[in-house]
């Protein structure tokens, strides 16, 4: 999960929200116009069914059956329920008044646990290309000092956005670390609640981070090669991935194709250079959609280019994605139709 569509709508209005099992089991929770059902029954200690929280995977499906919510962006075709018949995605739906939400499993099913959460501070902020930013952040410990990042590549964290409820999720591009290091490349949303506090946040500044989850990552398959499909910032959770296989000394032959629309989105070439320095296996090409003169790259669709190159390869790869859905459907269409494997495709969509 790199990130989640800023909302404009976010207030601060809290409402009662009904969770009821399968076994007849009821749970009261209290959730803000800016918080998602998800993020709220979290934070009431109720870790309810999910996967991407990003609105592409359908695994937190539930259906409304009093109330309203306000859904942000979401594929509609992964809802088990018809939203015409109240289905809904906890992870991308906000209350705007009380509710009542029937979970399609018993309470047995519900993982009880207090949410984690950690102070961080900020050490870095870098606009790196037009609209997006490079966060770094320390995670302190309960003294002020440091605390270790644990996570695997291609989870991701969510941030809380100072003076209000809501909450933005993003993938870190680094790796887990005893530092206590966080790198995240944020694209910058007009009117986006992160983005407008970005804007005007200084190094030294406080943020609360949540544990890192999700099950997009790296599989272990043997020395297939892989490939990674960036679309935007959704390279952050594969430059992870890139950078874990360096830590490691992963023999795979890896292949990066990363898109943007502009030359002027263009950002972390000086990573990926030091990576193919450091990964001998590694190659990669940066696409830019629609070029201007200045640029000297690759143009066109970074899927087609995958693709073209997928039919003339003698082993398919395992292919990881990272983008707006409209790029992951394409890759699978596009892909399948190369010759790769469906189940060797692996991808998380942002909204």
């Amino acid at each position: 999960m790199t990130e989640i569509a800023e909302s404009p709508m976010d207030t601060d209005l809290e409402y009662d929200v009904v969770l009821a099992t399968t076994d007849g089991v009821e749970s009261t929770i209290r959730c803000g116009s800016g918080t998602t059902l998800l993020e709220a029954a979290e934070d009431s200690g109720l870790v309810l069914k999910s996967s991407c929280q990003n609105g592409g995977c359908g695994a937190c499906s539930a259906k409304l059956s009093r109330g309203r919510v306000e859904m942000g962006d979401h594929d509609p075709d992964v809802i088990e329920t018809p939203e015409s018949e109240g289905g809904i995605l906890l992870c991308r739906s906000f209350p705007r008044e009380d509710c009542r939400v029937d979970l399609p499993y018993d309470r047995g099913q519900i993982v009880t646990a207090p949410p984690t959460r950690h102070q961080a501070r900020i050490t870095g902020l870098d606009r790196v290309a037009d609209a997006v930013m490079r966060l770094r952040l320390t995670l302190l410990d309960g003294d002020g000092g440091a605390s270790s990042a644990d996570f695997e590549p291609g989870q991701f964290v969510r941030i809380n956005v100072p003076g209000g409820d809501a909450r933005r999720a993003y993938s870190p591009a680094n790796v887990a670390n005893w530092d206590g290091e966080l790198e995240f490349y944020i694209r910058l949303l007009p009117g986006g609640k992160m983005s407008e506090y970005l804007n005007q946040a200084a190094v030294g500044d406080e943020l609360t981070v949540s544990a890192a989850t999700g099950e997009f990552g790296l599989v272990e398959s043997g020395l297939r090669p892989r490939w990674f499909l960036a679309g935007g910032t959704g390279l952050s959770p594969l430059l992870s991935m890139l950078r874990r296989m360096a830590e490691w000394g992963d023999p795979q032959p890896a292949r990066l194709f990363f898109g943007v629309t502009r030359h002027t989105e263009v950002f972390a070439q000086d990573e990926l250079q030091a990576l193919a320095e450091t990964l001998p296996e590694f190659r990669f090409d940066t696409v830019v959609w629609h070029p201007d003169p200045a640029w000297e790259g690759a143009t066109g669709n970074p899927v087609e280019l995958a693709a073209a190159e997928a039919t003339v390869l003698a082993e398919a790869p395992d292919v990881y994605v990272c983008g707006p859905p409209p790029m992951v459907d394409a890759a699978y269409a596009a892909l399948t139709a190369a010759g790769v494997p469906r189940e060797q495709i692996h991808a998380e969509k942002f909204t």
